[in-house]
């Protein structure tokens, strides 16, 4: 059992982090979360240092009086599903009766806990839950709260975020005027090197990248799956990490670390998923049962992570574009994959319907038009992906390049990167 007197000390003490910093970014996702949810609980989720404790308190700001608990603090480790009673007398201490609105932190970290959360929820309180393992919130979700709880991903900061931050009397919507372009794909090459982890650009700091990487191997995996060799999953982690924008086989990376079994590579990579670090992205195929027997492409959650474990000083900038691609597609809820056409040349995305496999949109990432080969490399790569789903239309984003031109009847767009992720698409 908590100690009642250590647990309202960690409550008066966590509860003076509610208070929202001066000049705090309000998020793109605001607009789409409503409190008018009585007897549903609003789950937010993400990777950690996402900013989501942040923002659930930035959703909350009108809320005088709140039922706060962050249970990723050492001084409570030790708390359990029998301690949740005792909770509610330490929250009525310390609040009052009337205090109807809750926001609990990492609270998945405790067995037992969608009960706790089912009970309030009969009360119609207004509840706030944020967490970084999508798995352990969707299986107790799934199994306790079905029909009851409202789910939204928090990411880093997008492009436009980081815009408000760093450049916050800028007109975001200026695309036309010089001046504004350059100072918005200045911007970009900025926001392309250095990631949108919040503490990370506040405070100019790229070392906090190793402290979060240890955060989330160390609370977020090795605790919680009780991992038996964590220097290998670390060691595992960087060499994926450092292969975004690649395609890998479960198979190749045994090999290369001498792990004798697929499962425990497919095992990381699952933790890692599930932990918003990486994404695994699947080949195009009209049939699911196909998605295994091809490589899958990783995706890193964040471009700073990318640059810290690369192998040279310089990632390729060509990689950082892509992954900043796939970063944003993720973001907007988009289903996609990499195509592979008949003669064996790529499309780097092709963007689906929700609901059937028909291909809506066809993307090539390049970095810019060096010369004829690659634009008829990434030309052609697109052109035969148009032809065999039956598309108009596909784009090619660039660093800075702007362009439409028809090829046998399809249309090819040329679209700066920084304007494409301002534009509703």
């Amino acid at each position: 059992m908590i100690n009642k007197e250590i647990l309202i000390r960690v409550i008066r003490e966590q509860k003076k982090e509610l208070v929202t910093g001066v000049g705090e970014i309000d998020r793109d996702l605001r607009d789409s979360v409503s409190l008018n949810v009585g007897g549903t609980a609003i789950i937010i989720k993400g990777v950690r240092r996402s900013g989501k404790s942040t923002f659930a308190k930035q959703l909350l700001r009108k809320i005088v009086n709140l039922n706060y608990l962050n249970f990723d603090d050492d001084r409570i480790a030790n708390f359990s599903v029998d301690d949740f009673q005792l909770l509610m007398e330490a929250f009525l201490l310390e609040n009052g009766e009337n205090t109807t609105s809750y926001l609990f932190d990492e609270i998945q970290n405790i067995s037992g806990w969608e009960l706790f959360i089912n009970r309030l929820l009969r009360s119609n309180n207004l509840i706030l839950i944020t967490g970084s393992n999508a798995d352990l919130l969707s299986v107790e979700l799934g199994t306790h709260l079905t029909g009851r709880h409202v789910d939204f991903e928090l990411f880093p900061f997008s492009f436009r975020e980081f815009l408000s931050l760093k450049k916050p009397n800028f007109n975001q919507s200026d695309h036309i005027s010089t001046s504004s372009r350059v100072a918005l794909l200045e911007a970009f090459k900025e926001y392309l090197l250095s990631g949108g982890f919040p503490d990370v650009l506040k405070y100019t700091n790229p070392d906090l990248l190793a402290q979060l990487l240890g955060d989330i191997v160390q609370k977020d995996i090795i605790k919680r799956y009780q991992i038996r060799k964590p220097d290998e999953l670390l060691t595992v982690i960087k060499f994926l990490i450092r292969n975004t924008a690649r395609k890998i086989t479960y198979s190749g990376v045994s090999k290369n670390f001498a792990i004798k079994s697929e499962k425990t590579i497919q095992k990381y990579l699952n933790y890692l998923q599930d932990t918003y670090l990486l994404f695994q992205v699947n080949k195009y195929e009209k049939k699911a049962k196909l998605f295994d027997k091809n490589p899958k492409k990783l995706y890193c959650i964040d471009n700073g992570l990318v640059l810290r474990y690369s192998d040279t000083a310089v990632q390729p900038l060509g990689v950082l574009l892509e992954n900043f691609v796939a970063i944003e597609l993720f973001r907007r809820g988009k289903k996609f994959y990499y195509y592979v056409n008949s003669d064996g040349t790529e499309t780097d995305f092709v963007v689906v319907a929700q609901n059937s496999p028909k291909i809506e949109l066809a993307i090539q990432v390049c970095l810019e038009l060096t010369d004829i080969e690659t634009r008829t490399r990434e030309e052609g790569g697109l052109f035969k992906t148009l032809k065999a789903n039956d598309l108009e239309e596909g784009l090619i984003l660039t660093l800075d390049h702007e362009e439409e031109k028809v090829l046998a009847q399809r249309k090819i767009r040329y679209v700066p990167i920084w304007k494409w992720v301002l534009s509703e698409f």
